[in-house]
């Protein structure tokens, strides 16, 4: 009987220790949608060992345009693979850029994919940092594309 509570005790203790799922440092909300079915955008945790939450956006082959704003930051800017603060960042085998329209929003402008040069894997995941100075250094939100260069196919069954 005491080695079962002791089992008890240890997961209980492990239960009240494990990491919470943390919000992502920036947080943002969709402003605007072109083609409603063509394009979405969810806010969740990758997977289950304690990284903040990020964004995901998914589109289908056809042209169609998102744009979100952040809601708890006046200025942010994109961060590529490596490092580098651009303002714009295209993603030409995903047939898609992302632009900083305002201090505070981003646009991305899904092109119409030609399915004769659509990548042979059929599905594109790019993804990038969105960060933003503070007083303590930058704050990262990662924002990853998965775009079907081959599906016209509404997102909203995704």
């Amino acid at each position: 009987m005491k080695k079962l509570a002791l089992i008890f005790m240890f997961i209980g203790c492990l239960i009240m220790t494990a990491c919470s799922e943390k919000e992502s440092p920036l947080l943002f909300s969709v402003e605007n949608i072109s083609n409603y079915g063509n394009v979405k955008m969810e806010y969740y945790s990758p997977d289950p060992s304690c990284v903040s939450k990020m964004y995901w956006i998914d589109a289908n082959s056809c042209a169609s345009e998102i744009t979100i704003k952040c809601t708890n930051s006046n200025s942010i800017f994109i961060e590529d693979h490596e490092g580098k603060i651009l303002e714009e960042y295209l993603c030409s085998n995903g047939f898609w850029k992302a632009q900083i329209v305002n201090s505070n929003t981003i646009t991305f402008t899904m092109d119409e994919v030609d399915k004769n040069l659509a990548d042979e894997s059929y599905i594109v995941y790019v993804g990038f940092n969105v960060v933003s100075p503070t007083n303590k250094g930058m704050v990262r939100t990662g924002i990853t594309v998965k775009r079907l260069n081959k599906s016209t196919e509404s997102v909203l069954n995704w």
